[in-house]
């Protein structure tokens, strides 16, 4: 194992540490060292809320076969961690040896859900963070290492003054043990948030400059972070890694909100000093004390409140923190500003889908009143049920007030003025929304069970100028938004349709509707124009195609998507399972980050047990950044793979699934075997293989060591070969290799240019003879982001989906006998004396006389123009079948197909064995390695954006935006010579 390395928190920070204020030089708690009898003293003690009516008051912990989790696919409490609990809030604090994301241990806020009743009297569903942790900078040694949890003795009688329940971590800096660090969280009765302060001790020898903050891990598409300030809100500064100065920012309080159900939002207040330092992104945010030099022998403190709120929107958790804030820090009490939101007269619904929507900020007048760089944002509102809203501000200012619907302005701002007392502002009036009541059919009269409907504008918005919807400039890409991107149905441009029906809030304008159910069904479309507060019914039809499609024996599988357990998606375990159906997608491997997961209660909950297969398995996910590539500056993380099939088991950490982190992939595999059903049968998938970095995390693990494609592996590490390639071929642990995948993403997702070079990284194992089966996977992460099942594979093999045998569809996997395709049905087989083979690991001798026979079929709207043969990695032949697939009927039910063949020995090389492997769908060249990375770099020019509305590819666009329809084969090995075969070698 390559040994981890840092950099200074000085290099990263620059001349923050100059800049930085004195926190003092302090003795209390532990701060002047952890002697392991050292106790924090309480944090927030002005803080003090009013008793309440049934206070509660508990602290344990989680003890065997009771995993106390609170409902929600975030919730990942587990067996040996710590519960805090009162009448408002839970807690739960992950132990120190069960580390979860970018800790290194436990001592983080695994779990965090309000208890408050919330509306129409429901109580909070469950959790929707994914950890908050400890750190003094963002490079791994900076991270606090917890080695102990200990309960503390405390008066539990909730009732009795002075009761409070407290846990206490000890621990150090990740990269110094002399650095130490003493946590205590603490829980009192009646108050909706957690009490925490740290006591870092610098017990080195030279000055250190230190920075000690609690990392919010919000994962991409979960959470909308927001801080008050000059141009933040919920912009955020650009995180770069480098630059990190650049981002760095101070604010009053950290704020965030749910996408998705159950309604939740978050606070952070630090009572110890008046503002938090840090920098905020819709990734991560770092929120404590300013940068410091802190002598030897010195320390100083970190005090905060974290707290929840049931309710949509912001609104609730500000109002909380800026109630705190009067409280700690004397802020004069924020006042309440009413009003209501109308349409026509009438108050509008949010919850109706058009996400009405309230944000207010200063300053309400002048030359920098709308730019958004200059605004300073206060608060976000969601409208209640009957169009009213309230929201707490601070006093004795002057703001203005914008409305927002389908992620835009819904009417011009507004100003108002604020004094100490609270205010309303009467009806604020937005434009009308239009209801869209659509009915989809697979046949005259009879409803599908499953389906998705799409809209797009009739108008392209890029040649438009048309602005693009947003979740305040998180989240882009919509059009139209008629939810927020990550939630449940409707997300972005899409609704999922259950029993035949939905009705949808609409933005007023012309669209096409869309009713699909997948590329292996019948396409319907309608052109609506919705005038403001309008009501339009439509009806489309689609039917399943499959059976004219699919061979008999043959099921659609997706190995990597992802749920709202996922760090980096929220998307509600029901809306995901009806993705799945309403695809038509027989078998799914659910392959959440690092955690192992498998819908069954939600399966259940919809009686869909036997409409498709779901496989547990897991994406095991590195975030610590630790790995030394030569040349490189930072650390890297060793990219993602999943494995299959596991078996969940929810009173263990991560329910079930090693820590991923600190391990290159062979360790990784190692690690796994022990939790495979059957080591000998389980799969491991190199997921995209060159997918860049994200906020310096590598995603894929040629990426991660630059390793370039025509560049040999030697089978053990060997003098003369490249870092990168004798990376490829160590066994870190002893057993698998780093190279030791079963199957690689050849495709994943809707991207042409990351299809052709993962293509180019896959050819070129096949030629050094590293023989790995090609896969082509969505990794879908909500309804919007991607595309589940765009692409998939087809699996050979007689599979049935109601006598469903997982290991054998596994060793098919395994094996080869898979296709994978985003639209296009391709049946490659060689016929020849001795019969017929199709792709296979095994290699196959073959005659003079044997044929390459290819069937292609595909849906009216899927276009399909060539079918073309590669042969050791090199365009040997190409079949043009445009006149076969007509584009005159995109919306018919008649499937086209194509069936071609030609003698397999004008093909072959004249010498050396050989492999084989087909490709159908649109035309394409392999482009050129224009940066010599030995990767092929498709032009801008080819990466076009929405087609003219006659263009074949219109359709498709529209349903998965981004995808070239292709189909590709696995190999044939062909051992020409009958001696074994022996790969052809790089060219």
């Amino acid at each position: 194992m390559r040994r981890p390395r840092s950099l200074s928190p000085i290099v990263l920070f620059g001349t923050l540490a100059l800049a930085a204020d004195a926190t003092g030089c302090h003795r209390d708690g532990c701060v002047g060292g952890d002697d392991g009898q050292c106790l924090p003293p309480a944090a927030c003690t002005a803080l003090v809320y009013a008793a309440c009516t049934a206070p509660k008051l508990r602290v344990e912990r989680i003890g065997p076969n009771d995993p106390e989790r609170v409902p929600g696919p975030k919730a990942l409490a587990a067996e040996g961690d710590y519960l805090l609990e009162n009448d408002l809030i839970r807690v739960v604090l992950d132990a120190p040896d069960h580390p979860h994301f970018i800790g290194p241990t436990g001592g983080a806020i695994l779990d965090l859900a309000p208890l408050r009743q919330g509306p129409d009297d429901q109580r909070s569903t469950g959790d929707q963070t994914n950890a908050i942790s400890h750190a003094a900078g963002v490079l791994p040694r900076d991270a606090v290492h917890y080695e102990s949890a200990a309960i503390l003795d405390s008066p539990l009688d909730a009732a009795a003054p002075g009761a409070f329940a407290a846990v206490i971590f000890r621990g150090h800096l990740e990269g110094d043990a002399r650095v130490t660090v003493v946590t205590r969280y603490e829980l009192r009765p009646c108050e909706p948030g957690v009490r925490v302060r740290s006591d870092l001790y610098n017990g080195a020898s030279a000055p250190n400059t230190l920075y000690l903050a609690d990392a919010f891990f919000w994962g991409d598409n979960g959470l909308a972070p927001f801080v008050p300030g000059p141009g933040l809100g919920f912009l955020e500064p650009n995180l770069d890694l480098e630059h990190l100065d650049e981002a760095w920012r101070q604010w009053p309080f950290l704020a965030a909100r749910s996408q998705v159900a159950p309604d939740t939002s978050y606070a952070a207040i630090a009572c110890d000093r008046s503002q938090s330092a840090g920098f905020n992104s819709s990734s991560l945010t770092a929120a404590g004390v300013p940068l410091d030099v802190t002598q030897p022998g010195d320390g100083f403190h970190f005090e905060r409140f974290i707290l929840a709120e049931v309710g949509p929107g912001l609104a609730p958790a500000v109002a909380e923190a800026l109630h705190v804030r009067t409280l700690v820090h004397g802020d004069p009490p924020a006042v309440t500003v009413r009003g209501r939101v109308v349409a026509n007269g009438t108050p509008v619904n949010p919850r109706a889908g058009n996400a009405a929507s309230l944000l207010f900020y200063e300053p309400a007048s002048g030359p920098n009143v709308d730019d958004p760089a200059r605004i300073t944002p206060w608060n976000e509102v969601v409208p209640a049920s009957d169009g009213t809203f309230q929201v707490s501000l601070p006093p004795n200012r002057s703001y203005r007030v914008q409305p927002y619907a389908f992620g835009l302005p819904a009417a011009a701002a507004a100003s108002f003025v604020v004094a100490d007392t609270d205010l309303s502002i009467g009806d604020v009036t937005i434009t009308a929304s239009a209801n869209l009541s659509v009915t989809v059919e697979s046949s005259p009269g009879v409803p599908v069970s499953y389906a998705e409907l799409v809209l797009i504008p009739f108008d392209d918005p890029a040649t438009t100028g048309a602005p693009v919807p947003s979740l305040y400039s998180l989240f882009p890409g919509c059009a139209p938004m008629l939810g927020p991107p990550d939630a449940g149905s409707p997300a972005c441009n899409r609704a999922l349709v259950i029993n035949g029906s939905v009705d949808l809030a609409v933005p007023p304008g012309q669209y096409y509707v869309y009713a699909t159910r997948g590329p292996f069904a019948s396409l319907d479309r309608a052109y609506v124009n919705l005038a403001p507060g309008t009501s339009l019914p439509i009806t489309l039809q689609v039917g399943s195609l499959a059976s004219q499609l699919l061979p008999t024996g043959v099921v659609s599988g997706d190995f990597h998507v992802h749920g709202g357990a996922s760090f980096d998606s929220s998307i509600p375990d029901r809306e995901r399972v009806v993705s799945f159906l309403a695809t038509g997608i027989d078998v799914i491997i659910a392959t959440d980050h690092n955690v192992v997961t498998d819908y069954k209660s939600t399966l259940e909950t919809l009686g869909a047990t036997n409409s498709i297969v779901v496989i547990p398995g897991v994406e095991q996910t590195p975030n610590i950044l630790w790995y030394d590539v030569p040349g490189d500056r930072f650390p890297k993380t060793l990219g993602h793979f999943n494995f299959w099939p596991l078996v969940p088991d929810f009173l263990q950490t991560r329910n079930g699934a090693p820590w991923p982190e600190l391990r290159e992939p062979g360790q990784v595999m190692d690690d796994m075997d022990a939790v495979f059903l059957t080591p000998a049968t389980g799969v491991r998938q190199l997921n995209h293989p060159y997918l860049l970095a994200k906020l310096g995390r590598d995603q894929g693990y040629p990426q991660a060591i630059g390793y370039d494609p025509t560049t040999p592996i030697p089978a053990t590490p060997t003098d003369g070969f490249t870092f990168a390639a004798n990376a490829l071929a160590r066994a870190p642990g002893g057993k698998h290799r780093n190279i030791d995948w079963d199957v690689e993403e050849v495709m994943t997702g809707a991207s042409r240019a990351d299809w052709l070079r993962y293509r180019a990284l896959w050819f070129s194992l096949l030629n050094q003879g590293f023989k790995r089966v090609g896969t082509a996977n969505s990794d879908s992460h909500s309804l919007s982001i991607e595309q589940v099942g765009y692409p998939r594979n087809l699996v050979w093999g007689g599979h049935d989906q109601g006598m469903f045998n997982p290991d054998s569809f596994d060793a098919d996997v395994r094996a080869g006998h898979v296709e994978g395709t985003n639209g296009p049905v391709l049946d490659v087989t060689i016929d020849d004396a001795g019969g017929t083979s199709r792709p296979d690991m095994a290699p196959i001798t073959v005659s003079p006389t044997a044929t390459l026979k290819i069937s292609v079929a595909a849906a009216p709207w899927i276009p399909v123009a060539e079918a073309r043969v590669f042969v050791n990695g090199v365009l040997a032949h190409t079949f043009d079948l445009s006149s076969l697939f007509p584009s005159s009927d995109p919306f018919g039910t008649q499937v086209s197909t194509a069936a071609v063949s030609l003698q397999l020995a004008t093909l072959l090389p004249a010498k050396g064995d050989a492999w084989l492997v087909v490709e159908a769908g649109l035309h394409q060249d392999t482009p050129a390695d224009t940066d010599g990375d030995g990767l092929p770099d498709l032009p801008d020019a080819d990466l076009p954006g929405r087609p003219a509305l006659d263009d074949p590819r219109f359709d498709l666009q529209a349903i998965a935006p981004g995808v070239w329809p292709t189909a590709f084969s696995n190999p044939f090995f062909l051992d020409l010579d009958g001696g074994g075969w022996t790969a052809p070698g790089l060219r």
